[in-house]
């Protein structure tokens, strides 16, 4: 049986015998972490993000202590315009890396990337030419992060201008175990683990547009993405 097969493939046109190549496209805008976002106390984080095509780029962080920081651009009036395809490091004020792991005890941090077409409106949350930390405390971060931080967001974008977000979480420990254990929201269209400690995706949309989009998360990694 296997010989006809053979001799049946070698008439075939080369064509037909070829692996069509990869459609996949990068996802809209991407964050994320060295050390896969497992730090010791008084680790340095470095932060990094990239976008697929050119846009207006702003980084929130919420800490272990839901106090929420902006880590790109430093201040409110730079420049959030980022090129397309590149991948940039975020650094903090002083030019080291983007900020001090110190949620101390296990807590986990959120760090929230948004892209947009057009410039985020920023001066609500600004005073004195710096990011105002009164300003960008919000009580629901310390709910859920995530909501929290694209509520802040919501309020900078221009309006009837969508965004893209995607979403990276870290954890502070001496010594984090990422044991695998079922995702207590399982359901249709879910698959994996816990989302503060495993793999996963599942289905979100875009914020200001629409179509449905696919949420993934890998490690400390929870957030939106289009493909």
């Amino acid at each position: 049986m296997l010989i006809p097969l053979l001799l049946l493939a070698s008439h075939l046109p080369a064509a037909a015998l070829a692996v069509a190549p990869s459609t996949g496209k990068d996802p809209p805008v991407r964050v994320w972490f060295n050390s896969d976002g497992d730090y010791a106390p008084g680790d340095r984080a470095k932060v990094y993000a990239k976008a697929a095509e050119d846009g207006y780029l702003i980084v929130l962080r919420s800490d272990g202590a839901a106090r929420v920081r902006v880590l790109f651009p430093l201040d409110p009036e730079g420049d959030q315009r980022i090129t397309g395809g590149r991948k940039y490091e975020l650094k903090s004020r002083a030019g080291r890396e983007a900020f001090v792991a110190d949620d101390t005890g296990g807590r986990h941090g959120t760090v929230l990337a948004a892209i947009s077409e057009s410039p985020f409106r920023v001066e609500e949350f600004a005073h004195n030419g710096r990011w105002d930390s009164d300003a960008l405390s919000d009580p629901r971060v310390g709910d859920d992060p995530e909501s929290g931080l694209i509520d802040l967001v919501q309020r900078m974008k221009t309006p009837d201008q969508p965004f893209d977000y995607d979403v990276a979480t870290y954890v502070v420990s001496e010594r984090y175990a990422r044991d695998l254990y079922t995702y207590p929201g399982a359901g249709p269209g879910w698959w994996g683990y816990y989302p503060y400690g495993g793999y996963g995706s599942g289905y979100g949309y875009r914020f200001g547009g629409f179509g449905l989009g696919r949420r993934s998360y890998y490690g400390y990694r929870r957030g939106w993405r289009r493909w």
